[in-house]
């Protein structure tokens, strides 16, 4: 798009249509009688005088900041020509400086307002009063949106310490939530009334219970005697005997007034065992189940 040239420099004529030579332009803030400054290049390095003194030609080069000047001219002996407020830098240049508020106001099926860039800098850059800013909000030639950055690496980069507010902020006083933190964020309040807990879905409402804590319950431990309830074991009796003796003999008589039986007696035994089961070949349960910490806070 091609713009009108502005006026390369600032030329001032007397009643009688000569140059104003050694006329005063004064520069104020807007409204009032408090100087502001010009510059004498775009580089805004270099100020010029106030007032500033017309040269030979009644010309004088005046570069305006970005801000809302009052301009009073008057000839070399202080006499007023003339005085015009409410003035800013044009718009309609190619690198314009907006002064004021700026309000677009559209009723179009297309964007109000559309940058199309085609080099290599910046499509928008918001600052502060630095310049360059090191830590504005940007968006680069390919999109890119940085808050905080001026060379964003990702479609939306946030500088650290990239503290959201907004919605967040509005989340009501006494909002409960959980954190894999160990302190709470700015403006939540950390409570320490539960510790080394399960955290249990209701679909009811919710409360608290339970006695031992959650890394007892799972921790590593061997089973004990104590902690087995009554049961039996099966006995295995595959057979038995009993003592025996077994009486072999002839035959007996009286002899010399005494019985004498003639007898021979074998003894023997035989036994087997019975067998119980009653040891076992585990080793010792690990319940150590994995889990990550959390807090609970409260919004204040």
């Amino acid at each position: 798009m091609a713009v009108l040239s502005p006026t390369a420099k600032m030329a001032f004529i007397d009643a009688a249509g000569q140059p104003l030579v050694g006329g005063k332009l004064y520069t104020y803030i807007a409204g009032t009688t408090t100087l502001q400054t010009t510059y004498t290049d775009s580089t805004a390095t270099a100020s010029n005088t106030n007032p500033i003194i017309l040269d030979s030609r009644g010309e004088a080069n005046v570069w305006l900041g970005g801000a809302i000047y009052k301009f009073i001219l008057k000839d070399a002996s202080d006499v007023l020509i003339w005085s015009v407020d409410n003035i800013s830098a044009p718009t309609s240049a190619v690198s314009p400086v907006l002064s004021g508020n700026v309000t677009i106001d559209s009723n179009t099926p297309t964007p109000a307002l559309q940058i199309t860039q085609t080099g290599t800098g910046p499509a928008l850059k918001v600052q502060d009063s630095t310049n360059p800013d090191a830590t504005p909000f940007i968006i680069d030639s390919d999109g890119q949106v940085g808050i905080g950055t001026a060379v964003p690496s990702a479609a939306l980069e946030i500088a650290s310490p990239g503290v959201f507010k907004g919605a967040w902020a509005y989340l009501p006083t006494g909002t409960t939530m959980t954190f894999v933190q160990t302190a709470a964020p700015t403006g939540w309040t950390k409570s320490t009334t539960h510790d080394n807990k399960a955290l249990r879905v209701v679909s009811g409402s919710a409360g608290s219970g339970g006695t031992t804590n959650f890394t007892t319950v799972f921790g590593a431990r061997t089973i004990t005697i104590a902690n087995m309830p009554a049961h039996t074991h099966a006995v295995t009796d595959p057979g038995h005997s009993h003592t025996y003796t077994v009486i072999t003999g002839g035959s007996g008589g009286i002899q010399g007034g005494s019985f004498d039986p003639q007898v021979t007696a074998n003894t023997g035994s035989s036994t087997t065992g019975i067998s119980i089961q009653n040891t076992g070949s585990g080793t010792a349960m690990d319940f150590a189940v994995q889990y990550v910490d959390v807090i609970i806070a409260t919004k204040d």
